[in-house]
């Protein structure tokens, strides 16, 4: 089991029972409290305003209770004997039968806190704004400013470390984790040695005598002594019964058969056009080919670069580096984008807009900032919308419902529930009205109301208008008629109809070659352009044509025939692809297979499955198992790996058994199958390979 030290804060107010609840009650009367025993004898009287403790708690400790009187502590013994009179701020347990109270300063009115005995004798005098008590120790903080600064005192108030550390926590074992201002941990003993530098990010609770300690990614183990046994240079740690610990896993890159020297991570990754991205236990770098650390190790993930700059997260904020690692924007943004040239901000709820050179352009926090949009920026303050240009300018002000996008120089709004037409500097060029609107050209745009569609120019002239559905093309109107045909409308708001089939359709389809499917009474058949039917509608389903043939489906089968409607192919598969190099994949009752333009079978058909790659090759599976076939269906790879992918037009990546290596495309071993991973680097032509590290046992 791993234990980590994940942030750990310092508790400082802890409540501790070991009376159990069953044995005592609290009584009341006349708006006071007492305590019974289990027999219901009271044993305290109802007298107090509350008995328990200031932390809320109510149970008795060690034999004693607090009580309170107005609004001050004391302590009680359970026989109603006073320890102390009520005279703190807050009284409450700590552990080894001692009590944290604290008192309200003179001058500054606030509470500081002390240790006490269960007679009531101050031990550890109240000057501290923390204390929590482990063993024999108490780890007592003072506030400067904002500023906690810790330490750890004695029993008697003595100083075992002194109080000028970020922060300190109990290991167990006697042992203690410091902090200093500087984020880096050390271990002391109880009596203030150190016994481990301020080398470590953090450092586990002891276990089985040993802790697990952390250093950048990597981890180690010290034992009780303060003895590094081993150096943090791991991936993960057991302490268990037998010590083990266990390495990164082993990268390395092969090249013309020769391995570079081993590298350990957990992943790599190619990185921008010459340096790769690496990962370990959560954190994020970039290294250079030479396994140089190009930007510090700690981040908690860096993005692709965007113009020489890369964005990246620590400790759940977002900031940027260059390409070089330098720190180009500080990690203080609870969001940023990098797009193209400008870098969107978010910050406390608003959002900016800075430049490339990190300069902030926008003077407004804004609430949103959208995409661009033509030259300028949608933004959104108090609730409304406006633009920004690259400087920051706020071209047209936020007093918008809605905006959209900028075309042609103008853009359509909402403006109090009504939509209007905007050009750049925030003029009215159409005034707001109920219609939607949308921008067509610099001459034309469309308004929508109700089931009216209106084409208009700027000038405020209708040109045509219909309340079939409308279609806005590059430069014309697409008019879907009632009885299922289309007009076509000229800007001008003339019908012309010469590309468009004009039958009552059910359904029209480009299909290719200068024909349209068309189903008519639920039968396909094609028409060219003219409207002028080549093929009947005699068939179920249809393909689009391809090498000069069409598939075609026929009493549930599919074939295929040429566009003079001859058979070629009879309709005999379930299933089929359109042709393309003269080839086809088709299905049969015992599977998929691949024919030529005769209907010749390439291959067998018991292929599972069969996918064209890029190449134009043919990966096919059979029985759970990939293989390899060539352009003509002739076979380069038998299938017998779990995975088959392309590298290039020369090798595939394969698997076997969970191991990963390289073939060429008539199946020879370029790497062998032994890898745990493997990656292709196109940039370079080289592959990154990895093998899985393994546990080893720490002798002790």
């Amino acid at each position: 089991m791993r234990y980590f030290l994940r942030g750990l804060v310092l508790i400082l107010i802890t409540a501790v029972s070991v009376a159990q609840s069953k044995d005592f009650q609290l009584i009341y009367k006349n708006g006071k409290v007492g305590l019974s025993d289990a027999n219901g004898n009271v044993i305290i009287p109802a007298e107090y305003e509350k008995l328990g403790w200031s932390t809320g708690n109510e149970e008795p400790q060690s034999n004693t209770i607090g009580y309170k009187k107005g609004e001050l502590w004391g302590l009680l013994t359970l026989n109603n004997q006073r320890i102390t009179e009520a005279e703190y701020t807050s009284l409450y347990p700590a552990k080894g039968g001692f009590y944290i109270a604290s008192v309200r300063g003179k001058v500054s009115h606030n509470d500081f806190l002390g240790v006490i005995t269960n007679q009531g004798k101050i031990i550890i005098p109240f000057k501290y704004n923390a204390i929590k008590v482990v063993d024999l120790r108490a780890v007592v903080g003072i506030k400067y400013g904002r500023q906690y600064k810790f330490g750890v005192v004695d029993m008697t108030d003595k100083s075992i470390i002194p109080v000028e550390y970020k922060e300190i926590i109990s290991l167990g074992q006697l042992r203690f984790a410091v902090k200093n201002f500087e984020n880096k941990t050390a271990i002391f003993s109880d009596a203030g040695k150190p016994m481990v530098d301020f080398v470590l990010d953090s450092i586990s609770n002891y276990r089985n005598g040993h802790a697990i300690i952390y250093a950048n990614h990597q981890l180690g183990v010290v034992d009780n002594n303060g003895q590094i046994i081993e150096e943090p240079q791991y991936q993960d740690v057991l302490l268990d019964d037998d010590l083990q610990v266990k390495g990164f896993d082993e990268w390395q890159v092969l090249k013309a058969g020769k391995a570079s020297s081993s590298m350990y991570y957990d992943h790599i990754r190619p990185f921008g056009e010459q340096n790769y991205k690496v990962g370990a236990n959560g954190k994020s770098w970039v290294i250079s080919k030479d396994n140089e650390p190009l930007t510090p190790q700690r981040f908690t993930y860096i993005d692709e670069p965007v113009n020489g700059k890369m964005l990246f997260r620590y400790h759940n904020k977002w900031g940027i580096i260059n390409s070089d690692g330098e720190i180009f924007m500080k990690p203080k943004y609870d969001s940023l984008i990098l797009n193209k040239d400008v870098i969107y901000a978010k910050s406390k709820g608003n959002w900016s807009l800075f430049d490339f050179h990190g300069v902030q352009k926008s003077n407004t926090n804004y609430e949103e900032i959208g995409k661009r949009t033509g030259y300028y920026y949608p933004v959104k303050k108090k609730n409304h919308w406006g633009f920004i240009d690259r400087s920051g300018e706020e071209i047209i002000h936020c007093v918008y419902d809605q905006v959209g996008e900028i075309i042609n120089n103008m853009v359509v709004v909402r403006f109090h529930g009504e939509y209007g037409i905007l050009d750049k500097m925030g003029e009215w060029v159409v005034l707001p009205q109920r219609g939607r609107l949308t921008i067509i050209n610099d001459d034309y745009y469309l308004i929508k109301s109700g089931k009216l569609s209106t084409l208009k120019s700027y000038d405020d002239e209708t040109i045509y208008f219909t309340e079939n559905k409308v279609d806005i093309m590059e430069d014309h109107l697409l008019e879907h008629l009632s009885d299922g045909g289309l007009w076509k409308i000229d800007f001008n708001g003339r019908i012309v109809n010469r590309d468009i089939p004009q039958q009552r359709f059910e359904e029209i389809r480009s299909s290719g070659a200068g024909l349209f499917a068309v189903k008519y009474q639920g039968r396909f058949g094609f028409v060219d352009n003219q409207n002028r039917l080549i093929i009947a509608n005699r068939y179920e389903n249809v393909g689009d044509f391809g090498d000069g043939l069409i598939a075609v489906k026929l009493l549930g089968k599919w074939g295929y025939i040429d566009r003079y409607e001859k058979i070629i192919i009879q309709p005999v598969y379930t299933e089929v692809s359109i042709f393309k190099n003269n080839m086809a994949i088709v299905k049969a009752p015992s599977g998929y297979g691949i024919i030529d333009k005769e209907g010749k079978k390439l291959t067998p058909q018991n292929f599972d499955e069969i996918t064209v790659l890029p190449s134009g090759r043919f990966l096919v599976k059979k029985q759970g198992k990939y293989g390899l076939l060539d352009t003509e269906g002739s076979f380069l790879i038998n299938a017998k790996y779990d995975m088959l992918e392309e590298v290039n037009d020369m090798y595939v990546k394969v698997s076997l058994f969970n191991k990963y290596g390289v073939l060429s495309n008539n199946g020879v071993d370029v790497i062998p199958i032994m890898y745990d991973d493997l990656f292709y680097d196109a940039r370079f032509d080289e592959y990154l390979v990895m093998k899985k590290s393994s546990w080893v046992k720490v002798a002790q």
